[in-house]
């Protein structure tokens, strides 16, 4: 344990963060993971910073990252794998002084947390529906030696990580507009996804023209009227996006925060 951890401290004097950042994942014998800040500040207490910036340290001892600002995506970062004891996690209200020095009055903390060889994930501080803030690592899907994407098709997966109920995410195509309405065709619909659980899903890449776009709805389950989106994108072969609902849906603070990863 001793040995790693000084290794994660030589790469945090090269790039000023608690892990050497590293995109070449698939073959490693560590995980590629990114940390997500998805909870507004305004939704935990009115008085508190709507940015609501924190610092997430790692085993006590590693400061991974400080100044994560509602919203912020930060990584990839390179983190040995650990399938046996995991690893705890702390966030804390960021401290610029010294970061990660606020660990001892954690916002939110979770122990044994396991990432694999070769694995891509995200580790999301969110709103849960209804029982407060949580902290929970997603396996991203994109190790390609077990999941492969296809040739010409681009991979999403959604992450509800949001205060809202189920939601029914439904990706579809611009097809021609008629005055003033798009006319669009369906590609797929990933039915009741609910606080806490991610959906993926591989489409065919259109790139003649950047047309046509891909967008992406989320809806109530088994509603008609989105309460997110569209959110428009160009689909390019073989890269994931990772889109991630956060915010709360009672206090109009429900968003999507996306990060695309080229050359999956």
């Amino acid at each position: 344990m001793k040995n790693w951890k000084a290794v994660l401290l030589l790469g945090a004097c090269l790039i000023f963060s608690g892990f050497a950042s590293n995109s070449a994942f698939a073959q490693s014998p560590n995980a590629s993971v990114y940390v997500v800040h998805g909870i507004p500040g305004h939704d935990v207490n009115e008085a508190l910073d709507p940015a609501l910036p924190v610092d997430v340290q790692v085993d006590g001892s590693i400061c991974l990252v400080s100044g994560l600002k509602f919203g912020d995506i930060a990584g990839p970062f390179t983190i040995p794998a650990n399938t046996t004891t995991g690893y705890s996690l702390v966030v804390s209200l960021a401290n610029t002084l010294t970061p990660c020095g606020n660990s001892g009055s954690p916002v939110l903390r979770v122990s044994g947390v396991t990432f694999e060889a070769g694995e891509n994930a995200s580790v999301v501080a969110y709103l849960t529906d209804g029982s407060g803030p949580a902290l929970k690592k997603f396996d991203n899907k994109l190790n390609t030696t077990l999941d492969p994407i296809k040739n010409g098709e681009s991979r999403l997966i959604v992450q509800h990580t949001a205060n809202a109920p189920a939601v029914d995410i439904t990706v579809s195509e611009d097809q021609f507009t008629v005055g003033d309405h798009k006319i669009v065709h369906p590609l797929a619909t990933l039915h009741d996804v609910t606080n806490g659980e991610q959906a993926t899903a591989d489409f065919s890449s259109g790139s003649l023209w950047n047309w046509p776009q891909t967008q992406v709805t989320l809806t109530p389950a088994g509603a008609k009227s989105p309460v997110i989106g569209p959110y428009y994108f160009q689909l390019v072969p073989h890269t994931a996006y990772l889109i991630y609902a956060v915010g709360s849906l009672s206090t109009e603070s429900f968003t999507l925060i996306t990060k695309a990863i080229p050359g999956i």
